[in-house]
């Protein structure tokens, strides 16, 4: 295979990164087709980026034997049916986070890609940034020693307008708030840097947004040897989103947001500068490196950086955070599928009592 017929299902704001980062790859791929809802959304997306085929069906794209790749960018609920849709039809699959609202849609997905033997991964563009790739070969040479402590912050406004939009705000449809929509970037490169935490305790609220779901989240996630605090918020009307990632080592310091190493051992600095010079600085933005290294890893016959499965980790902490959070309760992990947040209509039925208890407080 030389070159890959595209298809994007959901023509909303993020389908736009996805349709030029494909236009980009010249012969390597090729746009067949989009699909939405809104016909006349489907229409303009098709005639603004010179796609030849439109329709408001996910069929239509599904059945053509001309597309090998699907993009989805549609609400969080839809990405499980219409995922599992296109692998069953032959197509390798490119979802925008979260993977799902849950773990067992997520693990529904990944056995149907299993099954179909066509790759699933998922949109973590931050992964791509060379910062980000920095940051992970100083931990790797251990050049700030063991990390004793990281904390991570997601401080973002989000209008009331946002809202408006019928699934945002909903657990339902949106799966959650502040953490699984805003902070999933956070948590993920937390998990890539740090590897999986072992416990977390959390607590969530919702507090200048007339929605079901969490615009506030606290947590605190814990390693061995190691403990994070981790914030998440769209609570506070702030002059600029902010965010930032701090991972504290026995001889040095790395902050993300801006990247900034440091370790006041002067031979271990020199190594960082070296370790930070290796890596150099990406021609393209992580949207654009990503949805690149999903069509070669087609054309290639290869895993994708992002694997479906990375996807799931992620998927699982924030599940773990919405756990403790409505339990009050600390929670171990790994969770099981008797974790009673593991499925959908556990997650929800939890969700809704949690909501209950909000309401009589308030």
């Amino acid at each position: 295979m030389e070159t890959v017929g595209v298809g994007i299902i959901g023509a909303g704001g993020i389908a736009a990164a996805h349709a030029k980062a494909y236009q980009m790859l010249g012969a390597k791929a090729h746009l067949v087709g989009v699909v939405d809802i809104d016909e006349d959304r489907a229409r303009a997306f098709a005639r603004r980026y010179e796609i030849p085929i439109w329709s408001s069906e996910d069929d239509e794209l599904l059945k053509r034997d001309d597309i090998q790749v699907v993009s989805l960018c549609l609400p969080h609920h839809l990405h499980a049916p219409v995922a599992i849709a296109a692998l069953q039809a032959g197509k390798h699959v490119l979802v925008e986070k979260p993977l799902a609202i849950s773990l067992e849609e997520a693990d529904a997905m990944i056995r149907a890609a299993q099954k179909a033997k066509r790759y699933l991964s998922v949109v973590f563009q931050l992964r791509f940034e060379s910062d980000v790739q920095r940051a992970r070969l100083i931990l790797e040479r251990g050049l700030i020693g063991k990390p004793f402590y990281a904390e991570a912050s997601c401080l973002w406004w989000r209008r009331p307008m946002y809202y408006e939009n019928t699934w945002r705000g909903k657990w339902a449809t949106e799966g959650g708030g502040a953490v699984i929509n805003q902070a999933v970037h956070h948590l993920d490169l937390m998990i890539y840097l740090l590897g999986m935490p072992q416990r977390v305790y959390a607590e969530i609220d919702t507090i200048t947004h007339q929605i079901e779901v969490e615009d506030w989240c606290i947590a605190t996630l814990y390693w061995d040897g190691l403990k994070a605090s981790f914030c998440a918020s769209t609570c506070a009307e702030l002059e600029a989103d902010s965010s930032r990632l701090l991972i504290l080592g026995a001889h040095g310091s790395l902050q993300m947001f801006p990247f900034r190493p440091h370790s006041r051992h002067e031979e271990r600095h020199l190594q960082i500068g070296e370790a930070c010079r290796s890596i150099p600085e990406r021609e393209l933005p992580g949207h654009t490196a990503e949805i690149h290294d999903f069509v070669y890893s087609v054309l290639e016959k290869r895993e994708p950086r992002v694997p479906a499965s990375e996807g799931r980790r992620t998927l699982e902490l924030i599940t773990a955070i919405y756990q403790s959070a409505f339990t009050g309760d600390g929670v171990q992990l790994p969770l099981t599928p008797d974790s009673p947040c593991y499925t959908t209509a556990g997650k929800l039925e939890m969700a809704r009592r949690y909501m209950a208890t909000r309401a009589k407080r308030s």
